[in-house]
């Protein structure tokens, strides 16, 4: 049997009193502390999931194709050319690049058409010169010539003035048929 004296000492603790019991209060608050914001986190990620689940629906209403587009798999694909892009930023991005092609298609069949607009024009240009230089040309006809005609140059030679005009009036006739 052991008496006091060959037990080893017990250290006997102290009562702590409210001392202690503020140390396990400050350490409770301070984990509660940690498990509400915790929790306010969670709430507040769910409430932000049902507030984007409602706006992507309400989305989805206002832009019919949004889901057939979905559904093909077109947003998936913009995703992976662009992982910075959600479904929303995907159906943007689709559109922009439909409407480039839409444009580039639209301005190369404007070319096409102003090239042939301008080749038609030309071709018009060349015609009206050619008829003008045609119709400014005087005909070879009797006496219709650019040059001077010598007779009236010098009408003396060819037996006076009312001689010469009335040869040339004979020719006339004679070209057009009368």
């Amino acid at each position: 049997m052991e008496t006091d004296r060959t037990r080893e000492p017990v250290v006997v603790a102290e009562d702590a009193g409210i001392a202690g019991l503020e140390t396990v209060f400050a350490d409770l608050e301070v984990r509660l502390d940690a498990l509400l914001e915790a929790r306010l986190d969670a709430v507040e990620t769910r409430r932000q999931e049902a507030e984007r689940e409602a706006l992507l629906a309400r989305f989805a209403a206002d832009n019919p194709d949004f889901t057939d587009l979905s559904a093909a798999g077109v947003l998936e694909a913009q995703k992976r050319g662009n992982p910075l892009l959600d479904d929303v930023g995907a159906y943007f991005a689709h559109h922009l690049a439909a409407a480039r092609e839409a444009g580039d298609a639209a301005l190369a069949k404007a070319r096409e058409e102003a090239a042939t607009q301008a080749e038609a024009d030309a071709l018009a240009r060349f015609k009206a010169k050619r008829l003008a230089q045609t119709v400014t040309a005087a005909p070879t006809g009797a006496g219709r010539g650019r040059d001077v005609a010598p007779e009236l140059a010098a009408p003396g030679k060819f037996g006076g003035i009312n001689a010469v005009l009335a040869a040339r009036l004979a020719a006339r006739r004679q070209s057009a048929g009368i």
